[in-house]
């Protein structure tokens, strides 16, 4: 790795403080799918909060902790949830896989941080642009690209049986408010 390299790494990591560098990676996968998705949609860059991530990491333990899925009663923040289960988390999709055996080394790794992103936008195939509103269906979507939400928080926990990983995302200013849609959320490419 180059000096330079190597500095921006420190940097980045003393930045992160808190977080072991397998979240620090997952974060940054997380916020790079938004910023992709986000693109996609004309609305600017999200960025990553330390705050915000504390507190999605807090709840994701939460979840994990419980093996209950819920959301948090976190004021003032949007939020997402994912969950997958099963006995091991296939690298490329994110998905847990029940054909495989747990490993001791079952960690951040074994999940890409797109893959709650991906899901999430997914939903875009049932958000309709011609009445924009918020739906249960779509609410995911809709937060992942709103315009002016700017900062990004991202948890990642698993039980403790290592069968099933939850993923928090919080976002400021949160998104989904009635009546600011048309504002917020645009087709694709269409600004």
């Amino acid at each position: 790795m180059s000096r330079r390299r190597h500095e921006n790494f420190r940097e980045l990591l003393s930045k992160r403080e808190g977080f072991t560098v397998s979240q620090v990676s997952f974060q940054n996968e997380v916020l790079e799918a938004h910023n992709y998705y986000r693109d996609l949609h004309c609305a600017p860059p999200l960025q990553l909060d330390n705050k915000l991530s504390r507190s999605a990491q807090t709840f994701a333990e939460e979840l994990a902790s419980k093996n209950q899925f819920y959301h948090s009663n976190t004021k003032g923040v949007g939020e997402n949830l994912y969950m997958a289960s099963g006995s091991n988390v296939d690298s490329l999709t994110g998905k847990l896989s029940s054909n495989q055996q747990i490993s001791s080394s079952f960690s951040y790794a074994n999940i890409a941080g797109d893959a709650p992103v991906t899901d999430w936008y997914n939903e875009i195939e049932q958000y309709d642009f011609d009445y924009p509103g918020f739906s249960g269906a779509t609410g995911h979507f809709t937060q992942v690209v709103w315009k002016i939400s700017k900062n990004l928080g991202v948890g990642i926990a698993y039980t403790s049986e290592g069968d099933s990983v939850y993923v928090v995302a919080q976002y400021t200013p949160p998104g989904n408010y009635q009546d600011q849609f048309p504002d917020n959320v645009f087709p694709e490419g269409q600004c």
